[in-house]
């Protein structure tokens, strides 16, 4: 299964928002951190990720593709994919609330998934058997986790160039 993901819609309509205005594409580092890890559960899936414009990005996981639109627009190059090879639509998933994107999917033969359908896909919710106060403790311990997962990702590509 390949998802086909509009980063942008996805960040900017899901949590992920918040964090795009600490750093200069914090939401997609965390996008990028959340796909590998369900990769890590589901190694035969592939994410292939359109980004709006270009962006200084490389991703070691050749399985989690990353596009920049350049001076089209990510709703562009995902209607090209679909175009380019319309057999291999019925095993891709288009992820975006775009409207016009999701039809162009459903036109081309492929499904497609809302941006909250995806969400809870790769981070599904914890069952609530805990207290407030022990969930919000779980929440902080995830944001550390990320945020360290993060710092060892930058801090050994840097070792390496």
């Amino acid at each position: 299964m390949e998802y086909i993901i509009d980063a942008y819609n996805l960040i900017k309509s899901s949590f992920l928002k918040k964090y795009e205005g600490d750093q200069k594409n914090r939401g997609v580092d965390i996008l990028l951190y959340m796909l590998s890890e369900y990769r890590r559960k589901h190694p035969s899936t592939i994410f292939t990720i359109v980004i709006d414009g270009f962006l200084d990005i490389q991703f070691p996981d050749k399985k989690i593709k990353i596009l920049f639109s350049h001076k089209l627009t990510a709703d562009e190059i995902i209607r090209e994919i679909l175009e380019h090879n319309i057999q291999k639509n019925i095993a891709r998933t288009i992820v975006s609330n775009d409207r016009e994107v999701q039809a162009c999917g459903i036109i081309l033969g492929s499904k497609v998934l809302s941006i909250d359908g995806f969400i809870q896909l790769i981070c599904p919710p914890t069952p609530k058997t805990t207290t407030k106060h022990q969930d919000k403790s779980s929440l902080d311990v995830n944001k550390i986790q990320i945020e360290d997962e993060l710092k060892k990702f930058y801090e050994s590509k840097g070792e390496k160039e």
